[in-house]
């Protein structure tokens, strides 16, 4: 049995949700209808890579001040993962990696749920016409 399928059906044990490798070795799940977050595996299976769509942000203004301070907050000391920008889809993403081997169903969702609630409450910013997350207004919060 392959790493990642076995990785994400322990994980699937923890978090009471059947997951598995789909064809394009990834593994999608969409929570509450309004976050996708894709965990996959590098090709030789040393790091797993998570990532959350948090949301589609329109050319304009508005898309350059979320990125401005998107970077900004990826200079910050938080281990939730790093912001980047998926053009091909004009989405504001979370990623993160982790190394494999040191992975269990239990340790991975212990990452994924404070990498969940950073990129929920991004996704609900923006939603809200916000560039950034309140807390994030005064970085000595963090």
């Amino acid at each position: 049995m392959d790493h990642f399928q076995k990785l994400l059906w322990d994980l699937g044990e923890v978090i009471k949700l059947p997951l598995h490798v789909d064809k394009n070795n990834a593994c999608k799940i969409l929570l509450n209808e309004t976050l996708e977050v894709q965990l996959e595996m590098d090709t030789d299976e040393k790091q797993l890579l998570l990532i959350a769509f948090i949301s589609e942000i329109p050319p304009g203004r508005f898309r350059e001040n979320v990125l401005k301070e998107a970077l900004k907050a990826n200079n910050l000391d938080h281990t939730q993962g790093l912001f980047a920008y998926f053009e091909q889809e004009n989405y504001l993403i979370l990623q993160k990696y982790l190394q494999a081997d040191l992975l269990s169903g239990q340790k991975l969702a212990e990452y994924l749920e404070p990498f969940i609630i950073e990129a929920e409450e991004w996704r609900t910013a923006l939603a809200a016409g916000l560039s950034v997350p309140s807390k994030y207004k005064n970085p000595t919060i963090m």
